[in-house]
């Protein structure tokens, strides 16, 4: 079992180790991902049983990517860890095996992605005097009603549902209810459940939905307590309660899971920062232990700084000589990133960045097409023809596949069937086809013709793929028709989204989480846009603020930039707890 414990410190050792129910709070840089995987191997070492099968619920797709690519080093056979988001793990283990029972969807059904999601949304809001910029908050309550941010919104949305029934379709909030439904009504759904899963594991747990913790609690206590859990996260860092996200306490989660016991641990030892920089987004820490830097930067000075003389149309050109100047200091393009609390106010910016730096790379996920349609399987499919294989990705794009295989085998049942190894097939018949043109469009649709004529697949027999596809097409187009997004009809260029990861990063707060930068330069940082004016959660500022320095290892840049207004003509202000704060920040050389 050492091996399991290899190069891990005290208190990593004692998370992985620890019996029965734990709760652990991770502070930035703690190796929490680390932790994770060790833990997922130790306990995965010790079962006995052949059909168990242990979860790793991650928060993103990209997260789960992460701790599939890790747990590959142990060599952890495929059919004994489930790993993936918690709409992934209730649509795969109660809506599809249980559908008849579920009269909603018992007809079958197509899952809307996020794009098809807000242009339904959007097309809508006129209709009942809703500003288009107004977001809709949708989320089910355990007793199927919303939980909206305006009561005007509920028309709205009873028409939306009404129209994705018409469609057969539903959309991420109706995978967790109708799973909730089944798992609440039918209580034999969540014992074999709970015979099948020994373990589970919560990443991210500050972040979790109310109906989440529901149907997680229903599965615990249907084994009385057989099956084990794993919650990892920060309070500090609880930063989606505008979407749901609740915090729960170690007294709450044992009271609501019937626990019999749950050990409260902490990992407190950042190898990320320097403790500098540890002690400056200490000012927005919402737990109370002491963070202490022991990493390889732990005893540099870094660079701390707050801007609020800038003015936001020319805050790029800052934000451009910042990165030319880390950069000609020998500091990685892709340790540096580019932050900020809105997506709308990333997206030209990555622009102004690309155009005044044409010569270095950005990793600009977030600015892609793609961004609103990752639960697409056409998307599934082209980030496999679209990704160089190598040795470096080999494991990573034998997850892709896997996962392909499996939302293939809900669209078509009969899918490949008889063909020996089916992901080494489709791996081989894909790296087979060179996407030549240089249209970002012909290339990809050549890629879909290639995938579904050589696999005899005649997408009118399949009507759920082929409104994927429909769908999928429809969003693509529409981004290549607005301008922040010319640079993507280039395949060659778009090809740089899924194989560059070298570049400077560009994100939001929230798209950032997890991640770490020898340099972290935050603009935006205004109060109506860190937080949103309607965010309910009064500590919404400090948590993200929190967030955002957290990430940087030496150098951090804050920026509070003029020239915003409100639609009353106001100025709109530094960020409350940012102009609170009495800091001594370093001067600009």
């Amino acid at each position: 079992m050492e091996r399991f414990l290899k190069d891990l410190n005290d208190e990593q050792k004692d998370a992985v180790k620890a019996n029965g129910n734990v709760l652990i709070t991770a502070c930035p840089g703690s190796g929490k991902t680390r932790v994770l995987t060790h833990k997922l191997a130790y306990e995965i070492n010790l079962s006995t049983r052949p059909k168990h099968v242990f979860v790793a619920l991650t928060y993103t797709n990209r997260a789960a990517d992460e701790l599939k690519k890790r747990t590959c080093n142990f060599d952890i056979e495929d059919d004994k860890l489930w790993t993936g988001t918690i709409h992934s793990f209730c649509l795969e283990w109660i809506l599809k095996p249980y559908i008849g029972f579920c009269r909603e969807v018992n007809d079958g059904f197509t899952i809307i992605d996020e794009y098809e999601t807000e242009k339904l949304i959007n097309d809508l809001k006129p209709k009942y005097g809703i500003r288009a910029f107004d977001s809709i908050k949708k989320i089910y309550r355990l007793n199927g009603e919303f939980e909206v941010n305006e009561l005007t919104h509920l028309p709205l949305i009873y028409e939306y549902k009404s129209i994705l029934r018409d469609m057969q379709a539903i959309d991420f909030d109706d995978i967790l209810y109708f799973a909730w439904k089944l798992i609440d009504k039918y209580s034999l759904i969540a014992s074999r459940l709970a015979n099948i899963f020994p373990f589970i594991a919560i990443d991210e747990y500050q972040d979790t939905q109310e109906l989440q913790y529901a149907i997680l609690a229903a599965i615990v206590k249907a084994g009385s307590n057989k099956t084990r859990v794993f919650f990892v996260g920060d309070i500090s860092q609880a930063i989606y309660s505008s979407i749901g996200g609740v915090a729960k306490s170690g007294t709450e989660i044992k009271a609501q899971f019937k626990l019999r016991q749950l050990h409260e641990l902490t990992l407190s030892g950042n190898y990320r920062s320097n403790q500098r920089v540890i002690n400056y987004y200490a000012n927005y820490q919402i737990t109370d232990f002491t963070i202490a830097a022991k990493g390889k930067y732990a005893n540099n000075k870094g660079f701390i700084h707050h801007d609020f003389s800038l003015h936001r149309d020319t805050i790029h050109e800052h934000i451009s000589e910042l990165i030319a100047s880390y950069i000609g200091n020998g500091i990685p393009p892709h340790e540096i990133c580019v932050v900020a609390p809105q997506w709308w106010m990333i997206i030209p910016m990555g622009r102004k960045l690309q155009t005044t730096l044409p010569h270095i790379d950005f990793d600009a996920f977030g600015l892609s097409p793609f961004r609103r349609v990752r639960e697409n399987i056409w998307y599934k499919v082209l980030r496999l023809y679209l990704t160089t294989p190598g040795n470096s990705n080999y494991l990573l794009r034998y997850q892709w596949i896997r996962e392909l295989v499996e939302t293939l085998h809900h669209f078509m049942p009969d899918f490949l069937q008889g063909i020996e190894n089916e992901k080494r097939f489709l791996l081989r018949l894909i790296r087979e086809h060179q996407c030549d043109d240089e249209d970002s469009k012909k290339a990809i649709i050549g890629c879909m013709k290639h995938f579904t004529s050589s696999l005899k697949i005649q997408l009118n027999n399949y009507p759920e793929l082929n409104n994927a596809q429909l769908s999928f097409m429809k969003g693509f187009q529409d981004e290549l028709d607005n301008n922040n997004f010319q640079f993507a009809r280039n395949i060659n260029t778009l090809k740089r989204v899924f194989n560059n990861r070298k570049g400077v990063v560009i994100s939001t707060c929230h798209g950032v989480k997890g991640e770490e930068y020898e340099v972290v330069i935050a603009f935006g940082l205004l109060h109506g846009y860190l937080p949103n004016w309607k965010e309910p959660d009064p500590l919404a500022a400090q948590k993200l603020l929190y967030v955002i320095s957290s990430r940087a290892k030496n150098n951090l840049h804050l920026i509070s930039e003029q020239g915003h207004m409100t639609r009353r003509g106001d100025p709109y202000q530094i960020s409350g707890p940012l102009a609170r704060l009495n800091y001594t920040y370093d001067k600009p050389s």
